[in-house]
């Protein structure tokens, strides 16, 4: 998706410039202030398809989304990652636009929660489909990346579907722990057990996950 296609698609001029209008487009793409949320009963329907307690999933929404699946002001709860950019553009953007593209940024310098719009949408004026990709989306956090692999087409037809309701947020977390194998993994998580923890957050949360206490986080937040 270049951004001519982009812009047809938030339903502004397709002149190829991703100016303000555009920018301000994409963003109400993935605004829903009147988002349905998750109900308690699609929290049971989820655990029962995945045979795990219920109270680790709503554990996992609330240790990668503590804010929210969106903000005050309706938008999808998002976090840029540079790395993923780089990767998918081939690193092509890393000297000119660093703080769009770039080595992971470690123990943070993403910041405020609001900037991470900023920088989707400066991004979607480099590589729109790139910068979709690079966005980890809304109540349980699943990389724009894996859009294919979850069975959304592409990151940018995923991002569209979570922006209908928080139940989509929850069938994308679904769909990642089948996909990616974390089923069992999953199963073995107890509340306020560390240990049994480690196996999902390791799929889940990446190699880093100590560095950031995942595991600790998600046992205490089952409790």
């Amino acid at each position: 998706m270049d951004v001519k296609e982009l812009q047809r698609r938030v339903g502004v001029a397709a002149d190829g410039v991703c100016g303000p209008q555009t920018r301000a487009a994409i963003v109400n793409a993935i605004t829903n202030i009147d988002a349905p949320a998750i109900t308690p009963a699609d929290i049971e329907r989820a655990a029962i398809e995945l045979d795990v307690s219920p109270a680790i999933i709503r554990a996992v929404r609330k240790v990668e989304a503590p804010r929210g699946a969106f903000d005050s002001r309706g938008r999808i709860s998002i976090l840029y990652e540079r790395h993923y950019f780089s990767k998918a553009t081939g690193g092509r953007f890393d000297q000119a636009h660093p703080d769009l593209s770039g080595p992971a940024r470690g123990g943070g310098g993403y910041g405020t929660y609001s900037q991470q719009y900023d920088r989707l949408t400066a991004a979607c004026a480099l590589d729109p489909s790139a910068a979709f990709a690079s966005c980890s989306w809304g109540a349980f956090q699943v990389m724009g990346a894996h859009a294919d692999k979850l069975h959304y087409g592409a990151p940018f037809e995923m991002a569209m579907v979570l922006s209908v309701s928080e139940r989509a947020h929850l069938d994308s977390f679904v769909r990642y722990v089948k996909a990616f194998g974390l089923v069992d993994a999953l199963r073995q998580c107890r509340a306020g057990d560390a240990e049994s923890c480690v196996a999902f957050v390791a799929g889940y949360n990446g190699p880093d996950h100590a560095r950031f206490g995942y595991a600790p986080k998600l046992a205490e937040a089952a409790r």
